[in-house]
């Protein structure tokens, strides 16, 4: 005969192993996994694009306007936009997504960020120079990357659809 005690510690154990089997049994795939981490890891790269797209908008704008002076820009160039994007294609460029479909969707985005980072670069060059073809050149190699970059955005979310996961280009 067994005990009232036994019997309860009996289904507990019981049920514990049944949602153990099914928690296992509908484990995330593999790929799954690799989408939620992959999310996770371009969070602070991704914001911290958006904060230097900010900041290069400004500087560009305060061209446009002259509201800035040929020593300043290049100072903010050489100081602060080129090692901004420099570090930010060397933080994309160290994740490396296990799927092969993320991976080529990735490749998207170092590309686009490195190509970015030289074209800072070769603007900051330019404006130091006074070479006005060589800025027409960097800045029309930045935008080819902003269309990279927008490529990314929707190729890798086409992806992360299937996880029911996104990434959103400018986060709040």
């Amino acid at each position: 005969m067994y005990r009232v005690g036994e019997v309860r510690r009996g289904c507990v154990r019981y049920t514990l192993v049944i949602i153990g089997a099914l928690c296992l049994a509908c484990g995330a795939s593999p790929e799954a996994d690799d989408a939620s981490a992959y999310v996770a890891a371009m969070q602070a790269p991704i914001r911290d694009n958006a904060a230097l797209a900010q900041r290069f908008l400004t500087s560009a704008s305060m061209v446009k306007k002259h509201g800035t002076d040929g020593p300043r820009l290049a100072e903010e160039l050489a100081l602060d936009l080129v090692p901004q994007a420099d570090a930010l294609a060397k933080a994309v460029g160290a994740v490396d997504p296990e799927s092969p479909s993320l991976d080529e969707a990735h490749a998207l985005i170092v590309k686009a960020w490195v190509d970015r980072a030289a074209a800072y670069g070769a603007m900051r060059d330019a404006w130091t120079s006074g070479d006005l073809n060589a800025w027409d050149a960097a800045a029309k190699k930045n935008w080819e990357s902003k269309l990279d970059e927008e490529r990314y955005f929707s190729e890798v979310n086409r992806y992360l659809a299937e996880y029911e996961l996104r990434l959103e280009q400018y986060p709040e």
